[in-house]
């Protein structure tokens, strides 16, 4: 059951960055946390406190996460913090994609990572940012909301991208 928890958060961080590095999935998994369970059961596993996974370049950063497994071996994850944050190099380049929210779930069945709550990805000088950010890990697509202006977000989605530097492909 620990090798599927690390499994489920390697899957979670690794998928938020389309272009992170490869070579990280082949890294060894470091996890710690102030305190752990594992109720076998029921098929969930909690870290509390604290929590942190490193696998290679990528470092990611929680108060809480909990992991559920199905009977068909699926997994959700739910990581809760003030906020969550992962960095991760992108392959091939000295940049990093940075990433944080209140809320983050990964679906393994549904192949979605889902920040909410002030959410916000970014790489290089490049961000966007809303209330809601889902990655589909299959087809490597994003979709961002903004939420509603009752809870305190503008009600749009911000983007920022920057014009490419003279002869740059």
């Amino acid at each position: 059951m620990r090798h599927s928890v690390l499994i489920a958060l390697t899957a979670l961080v690794l998928s938020a960055p389309v272009m992170a590095e490869k070579a990280d999935s082949e890294k060894p998994i470091e996890l710690s946390a102030d305190r752990g369970s594992l109720d076998q059961k029921k098929g969930v596993t909690v870290w509390e406190g604290n929590v942190v996974v490193v696998q290679g370049t990528l470092n990611l950063k929680a108060q809480r996460v909990t992991v559920t497994r199905d009977a068909q071996g699926n997994q959700q994850l739910q990581a809760q913090g003030s906020p969550v944050t992962f960095r991760q190099k992108v392959d091939g380049s000295n940049e990093y994609v940075e990433g944080s929210a209140s809320n983050v779930n990964y679906n393994t069945a549904a192949n979605l990572a889902t920040l909410t709550g002030n959410a916000r990805v970014k790489r290089g000088q490049d961000s966007v940012s809303g209330a809601v950010i889902v990655y589909n890990t299959a087809t490597e697509t994003y979709q961002a909301s903004g939420g509603t202006a009752a809870s305190g977000n503008s009600g749009r989605v911000t983007v920022i991208l920057q014009p490419k530097a003279q002869g740059t492909p």
